[in-house]
């Protein structure tokens, strides 16, 4: 994946309410001639605002970065080389609740959420306590039930990285953040391992483990949001690696989504599922398949209207404004 040595001025963002800090960060390289629009990202279990940092540098991105301003989110404790938090973590409902503070930090009416993993599930949140300060919600393998499905196969997985293991992770927690990012990879590509070498170094290095630990549990503990969608009025672009560990459940979040939408045709149309073949970390993997899809999604709910469009969309594998059910529910080959 495509990287960039800039390093972006950090702005902290307290919360009397958490008494923590949200650390912001303005990726802006947007011509003023050119109109743009404001995306919130928000990033997953084990990583910081340099997954989207490196993302949006990307050559792929290169016509989104030159109209889009990024504001990129550490959530609280997640910052490279943060202290240690002395309290409890957040739950990931307070997280998205306070997330309107970095909006109204920079005095942005609304934006457009991008998020990942347990980011995603934030961003969907954010989405739906706040309809009126959100345009639109891309997310990548969100995950709307609860955490059982994790919890059971995090015992499963403990054995697997023995090796890799730091004594800095609390135990299984590099091997659960090894398998939940790279699912069914085929570890013995070049760039996965290069990604993996790479978030390894980030996890031993940049993390705190102690931190980490607890928006881990945090995640675990969610609440179930499959059941509340019917309160996500925002338009939602689902974005899922077809080997990403969270695939069924990406499913799932769709079909539900699908569920309260299905009698309003403007809203189904604006609900589009992207799955990406032979892909499980699609940020590291597929950036050039993300770029179009957010291409077009943004296009879709009225952004970046003068950006030129790739009709066809070619080698996106299959993505669907009319998701189909039955697809849905068919085993995988």
């Amino acid at each position: 994946m495509s990287q960039s040595s800039d390093q972006l001025k950090p702005v902290k963002i307290n919360s009397k309410v958490l008494n923590l800090d949200f650390t912001a960060y303005i990726q802006d390289e947007t011509c003023a001639s050119q109109q743009r629009c404001h995306i919130m990202t928000i990033h997953d279990v084990g990583c910081d605002h340099t997954s989207f940092q490196h993302l949006v540098s990307c050559p792929e991105m290169a016509q989104l970065k030159s109209r889009i301003i990024w504001i990129h989110v550490d959530l609280p404790g997640q910052e490279p080389n943060a202290p240690d938090l002395d309290r409890s973590y957040p739950t990931v409902q307070e997280l998205a609740q306070e997330l309107i503070l970095v909006l109204n930090h920079f005095n942005l009416h609304e934006v457009t959420v991008l998020g990942e993993g347990a980011g995603a599930n934030i961003a969907a949140r954010f989405a739906m306590q706040y309809p009126n300060r959100c345009l639109g919600a891309a997310l990548v393998h969100p995950t709307g039930a609860t955490a059982s499905f994790f919890q059971t196969f995090k015992e499963k997985i403990n054995h697997l990285l023995e090796p890799a293991r730091s004594h800095h992770m609390a135990e299984g927690d590099e091997a659960f953040l090894l398998w939940h990012r790279y699912g069914q990879s085929n570890l013995e590509n070049e760039l996965i391992q290069s990604n993996i070498r790479e978030f390894q170094d980030k996890l031993y290095h940049n993390r705190n483990a102690k931190n980490l630990s607890l928006f881990i549990e945090s995640f675990f503990n969610r609440t179930n949001i499959n059941e509340r969608l019917c309160e996500l009025h925002a338009d939602v672009l689902i974005i899922v690696g077809k080997k990403a560990s969270a695939e069924e459940e990406c499913k799932k979040f769709y079909r539900a989504l699908y569920d309260t939408r299905r009698d309003d045709m403007k809203k189904l149309t604006n609900s589009a599922l992207l799955e990406v073949d032979d892909v499980a970390d699609v940020i590291g993997e597929a950036p050039s398949k993300l770029a179009l899809a957010l291409q077009f999604f943004l296009q879709g709910i009225g952004l970046l209207p003068a950006m030129p469009m790739n009709k066809e969309l070619p080698g996106l594998g299959r993505m669907s404004k009319r998701f189909s059910m039955e697809d849905a529910d068919r085993p995988n080959n």
